[in-house]
């Protein structure tokens, strides 16, 4: 946070020229600031908050740490005026609680336009640098996506890449290689990965997604799965298997994702039918369990937690925790704007809307770093169209704090980057450049 104080003082001094001469009458109100991080909880070592007057106005700023509370003081006026507000010091929490240093991601444009260029990044949290994982000119121009690290481990990644020649890439230390999982298996492709706490196995989701564009609708666009399964995949022989009562036509499974000791994989399901795009406001996923023990998949799946209402995207666990995606209907909630954050107590069934995460427009895909401390998921709140990554501290007994904005150099960034951020993950370390690696697999 001494980097936060400084790069404020700066700007004070900065400034402080051309507000000499203004005099400045006193507000009790904290000053309305684009983006809000008044009372938000940041790590220690977080990058500078960076932020603008909300209607542009010209400012200065100065802050005060008492304890683990940094105040910050803003004086604000119009530009060639001799008057100003000087607002009340508004507060933020410095908590001591670490947070993984790295956040990897896509950035990508929303999924009904065309592109050219994509990639995986990673965002280093101390500061504001950003550098590329992979991106789609290793692939030969094609799709890059579903990015995961084992914990977080910044050594070991998979990705899929679309295109010819395509398949789901594994990246260890200084080895890549490419795996078409269609070919090895039941002739089912991997879409949605989660790895297994081992190391050993990855569950994927096997998708057939489609889109369609609502005419009568504020909804851009809405994605849908024909049909979808569970597959597990045995790293050390390459091979894939089926576990019947999730596999077959009945169900629709998809978003995978283990429990922290690895005995159970949670996923999201539905009852197939015969006309999903014209049945889709009356689909609705549960989020169900199967037991996992010696390799394998063992008996039928337990409901956890359904609604004839509601449905449910991207379970993901930490200890007793579930963190969910809660929609009106469906299985991509991306591009809809109820979807909200839900909290899941596994010991007692109890079910809330994490208030304290959601906004009025959509909240989605979110990621825990490895301590269950923080977590990081994005949201259209920003300006409705494209998804920004929040932050926000976890007290571990069931309570957020007040997300904030992941900081930019400057906060114009966040309007002229026409970017949506895309699956966001916790790593623990530099996961470092892999283009190089991944452009070998494609020369073949």
């Amino acid at each position: 946070m001494r980097r936060l104080l400084l790069s404020a003082l700066s700007l004070a001094a900065l400034l402080g020229a051309s507000c000499a001469r203004v005099q400045f009458a006193d507000s009790p109100e904290p000053p309305p600031i684009r983006p809000d991080y008044a009372g938000v909880t940041v790590p220690e070592g977080m990058a500078p908050l960076r932020f603008d007057m909300a209607d542009g106005r010209r400012f200065s700023s100065t802050e005060v740490r008492i304890g683990d509370t940094l105040f910050v003081t803003v004086r604000a006026w119009e530009k060639g005026s001799r008057t100003g507000v000087r607002y009340a010091p508004f507060p933020i929490y410095i908590s001591h609680d670490p947070i993984d240093p790295y956040i990897a991601y896509r950035l990508i444009q929303p999924s009904y336009e065309s592109w050219r260029e994509m990639g995986l990044y990673a965002r280093e949290l101390s500061s504001w640098r950003e550098r590329p994982i992979v991106t789609n000119a290793a692939t030969g121009g094609g799709c890059v996506n579903c990015h995961h690290f084992p914990g977080g481990d910044p050594g070991r990644m998979l990705f899929h890449a679309r295109g010819p020649g395509g398949g789901t890439v594994f990246l260890e230390g200084g080895d890549a290689r490419i795996l078409n999982l269609a070919t090895v298996g039941p002739h089912k492709q991997g879409t949605y990965p989660a790895w297994h706490p081992s190391g050993r196995w990855v569950a994927f989701s096997s998708n057939s997604t489609q889109q369609s564009f609502p005419v009568a609708s504020t909804q851009p666009i809405e994605v849908y799965d024909h049909f979808s399964d569970l597959i597990l995949m045995d790293l050390q022989t390459d091979s894939i298997t089926l576990h019947s009562p999730v596999a077959n036509l009945e169900h629709m499974e998809t978003f995978p994702a283990w429990s922290p000791d690895g005995k159970q994989l949670y996923f999201c399901s539905a009852d197939s039918s015969a006309d999903v795009a014209k049945d889709r406001a009356r689909i609705h996923y549960a989020l169900k369990a199967l037991d996992f023990a010696d390799g394998r998949f063992t008996g039928e799946p337990r409901t956890v937690w359904e609604s004839d209402t509601l449905s449910v995207s991207f379970p993901r666990p930490w200890g007793k925790w579930l963190l969910l995606t809660v929609s009106g209907y469906g299985t991509f909630p991306i591009w809809h704007r109820e979807a909200d954050l839900w909290l899941l107590d596994t010991e007692n069934g109890r079910m809330r809307p994490a208030d304290e995460l959601n906004s009025d427009d959509t909240e989605s895909y979110h990621s825990w770093s490895s301590n269950g401390r923080w977590v990081v998921f994005s949201s259209r709140r920003l300006d409705g169209r494209y998804t920004r990554l929040y932050i926000a501290h976890f007290d571990g007994e069931g309570h957020f704090s007040k997300p904030f904005l992941l900081p930019q150099k400057k906060m114009s960034h966040n309007d002229l980057r026409l970017r949506s951020y895309n699956i966001p993950e916790f790593v623990q370390g530099d996961p470092g450049k892999h283009d190089i690696q991944v452009s070998k697999l494609f020369a073949r």
